[in-house]
């Protein structure tokens, strides 16, 4: 392992421990601040969600469909806009304190406490990883382990996004003021260009592969 090798290694480390100590950080006041109620007066709860426009039902007109206005727009139309949603706050209260306590967590902000956390445990699942390089050792089972655990975060993270959208478009329903329909939550956990459940499939991927590595150094210890 050359110099620059080395140096990289170790500036990476470095930032991902600085990462790891601000999360912590961060989800330690969060929570502090929730559990003492500090965060939010009384009995309020406030949820960033996205209401569908009124128009949006128009969509499901086959005539006002994207592909047909598409279409339009090809044959010479002037542009055209689709409103699909927009962002809001819901306030409600909610008399149930472990319910209360619940959504508190889910909601905080600037990021929610799941994230949070989410992003500080894989923070230091790959400083650990990274602290573990060494010259002449580049495979350990402690890493096996931790590349496993990465990707069962990451499906993790996108399991918990699914299932808590599922849930919360059902709980926004029930206390959403009269008048008021489609709300969805606006997770933190979105979809990005590469889901994270397929990248926490190629890294279990990665470390069937490593550990494998792990072996073949085994045997040559063995062998020597």
């Amino acid at each position: 392992m050359n110099r620059s090798t080395t140096f990289l290694l170790k500036c990476m480390r470095y930032a991902f421990l600085l990462i790891t100590a601000a999360g912590a950080v961060a989800l330690t006041t969060y929570v502090v601040e929730i559990v003492t109620d500090n965060h939010q007066p009384g009995e309020v709860v406030t949820v960033n969600v996205r209401e569908f426009s009124p128009r949006f039902a128009l969509l499901q007109n086959p005539e006002h469909r994207p592909d047909a206005a598409e279409q339009a727009v090809a044959a010479g139309q002037p542009a055209q806009y689709q409103p699909w949603g927009s962002s809001g706050l819901l306030v409600y209260r909610e008399p149930n304190p472990v319910m209360r306590l619940a959504m508190r967590l889910i909601t905080s902000r600037p990021q929610s406490v799941p994230y949070v956390l989410a992003t500080t445990l894989f923070c230091l699942l790959v400083y650990r990883i990274l602290r573990d390089i060494r010259p002449g050792v580049p495979f350990t089972p402690a890493n096996v382990r931790r590349l496993y655990w990465l990707g069962l975060l990451l499906i993790g993270c996108d399991v918990y996004r699914w299932g808590l959208s599922w849930w919360l478009t059902r709980h926004l329903a029930a206390v959403a003021p009269a008048g008021v329909a489609g709300l969805q939550p606006v997770s933190p956990f979105g979809i990005t260009l590469v889901s994270n459940w397929l990248i926490g499939v190629m890294l279990l991927l990665a470390a069937a592969g490593y550990q494998r590595g792990v072996e073949l150094t085994e045997d040559a210890e063995l062998t020597v």
